[in-house]
């Protein structure tokens, strides 16, 4: 009897979030709804290794929501310079999308000295990643105030990531890169002397993992970091950008010996895995042609905004159709190695396909025995769905959360 009431109660508040969820995908998050934004400037999200780290947050005035996507931005100025509140673009982001109804952030992290890394790649390699280190900070930050005080009133299931430049190449690394058994020793090596894979900035004890990639004029140092389970990202770049190079090359007209690879490396992987993405090309154009040109910016602005408003609204549209049916069970749930599922009946259903929170197909199998099995392999922490189909292609959809 307490299972089923649970039961109820849980499919209650599941309809609940639902709609709350479906009502907000409407003009929220397309126009700009609030006509002003309320700009909360230099919080303190670190204090770690001595310095102390501050971002901006912007939130639409007079809101009264209270389960708010999060967007976390980083400036641009090649990782010796710049800051939160001066770089064009970032700012302008941060406060159209908070006029949509986001909460936005923009992030100041530790910087290097620019003739050292012009002159030592080591440097500047360290100065990346320590970069990295206050950028995931950040995001664990956020989470910690939802866990906590809930100052902000973030949604903490759906964060968004990204920048401008050096920005863009910051929350690449930290998007793409997925352990750091995928980097060579030498990268490890530097790492684990800036404490590991999550940093030495902060907040520990909180996920660094979000929902998608913004980037704009950004690179990676390894193309083939993008791989089958990759997150979603929306892409600009000039196809004649040297600072941070369209293919891959030395970066900053090859003054720095670290190597990048922009979007012309990375379309090819995208759509070879199928990535869900979004890639604008600025033919001829250098660095970041949209901070000098207002048709540029709001080609980033709308492109930008229509490909996170899928995904935060594809988001309620899964949960709302999650059904249930008393002959199927996923477990265990939450799960940490794999995923099975139980028919206790058979020839009802014929298909079953896991999916990650955006809706995107991760793997699809084929209902041959009573159980079916799905591997973690190289799966991220979050929350999964699990889509039982009939030959009508109709069905169920079942949560499940990855450890």
């Amino acid at each position: 009897m307490k299972t089923k009431i649970y039961s109820f109660l849980l499919f209650c508040a599941v309809v609940v979030i639902a709609q709350n969820a479906n009502a907000q995908c409407g003009a929220r998050y397309k126009d700009m709804i609030f006509s002003t934004v309320t700009k909360t400037s230099n919080v303190t999200y670190s204090t770690a290794n001595s310095t102390t780290l501050k971002l901006d947050v912007y939130e639409p005035a007079g809101d009264t929501a209270s389960m708010r996507p999060l967007i976390i931005l980083a400036h641009g100025g090649s990782f010796y310079a710049g800051d939160k509140a001066q770089d064009p673009t970032v700012v302008s982001l941060c406060t159209n999308f908070a006029k949509r109804g986001y909460v936005t952030a923009s992030i100041n992290y530790r910087l290097g000295d620019a003739i050292s890394m012009y002159y030592d790649s080591g440097y500047a390699v360290t100065t990346v990643l320590k970069a990295l280190s206050d950028g995931k900070s950040a995001i664990r930050f956020f989470r910690k105030d939802a866990a906590t005080t809930n100052t902000y009133k973030v949604n903490p299931n759906i964060i968004f990531v990204g920048g401008n430049s050096a920005g863009a190449v910051l929350y690449m690394h930290s998007i793409y890169v997925d352990s750091l058994g995928e980097l060579t020793p030498y990268l490890q090596t530097i790492i684990n002397q800036n404490g590991g894979f999550e940093g030495n900035s902060g907040n520990d004890g909180y996920s660094s993992e979000v929902q998608a990639l913004i980037n704009c004029a950004g690179g990676i140092n390894v193309p083939e970091f993008v791989g089958p389970n990759s997150k979603p990202s929306v892409n600009f770049h000039g196809t004649a950008d040297n600072t941070v190079p369209y293919q891959c090359d030395y970066p900053l007209n090859a003054a720095v010996k670290v190597r990048l690879c922009g979007l012309g490396a990375l379309e090819p992987l995208y759509q070879q895995f199928g990535t869900n993405h979004v890639s604008v090309l600025f033919p001829g154009d250098g660095h970041v042609p949209w901070d000098g040109s207002a048709p540029k910016f709001t080609k980033v602005d709308t492109t930008t905004r229509d490909f996170l408003y899928s995904l935060v609204c594809s988001q309620a549209t899964s949960i709302a159709n999650i059904t249930s049916d008393a002959n199927v069970s996923v477990y265990p749930n939450p799960a940490t190695n794999q995923i099975n599922v139980f028919f206790s009946q058979s020839g009802v259903y014929t298909q079953v396909q896991l999916l990650d929170e955006t809706g995107r197909l991760v793997e699809e199998k084929s209902i041959t025995a009573s159980t079916i099995t799905f591997n973690r392999n190289n799966l991220s922490s979050g929350l999964y769905l699990v889509r039982i189909l009939k030959a009508d292609a109709s069905g169920i959809t079942k949560k499940v959360m990855l450890q």
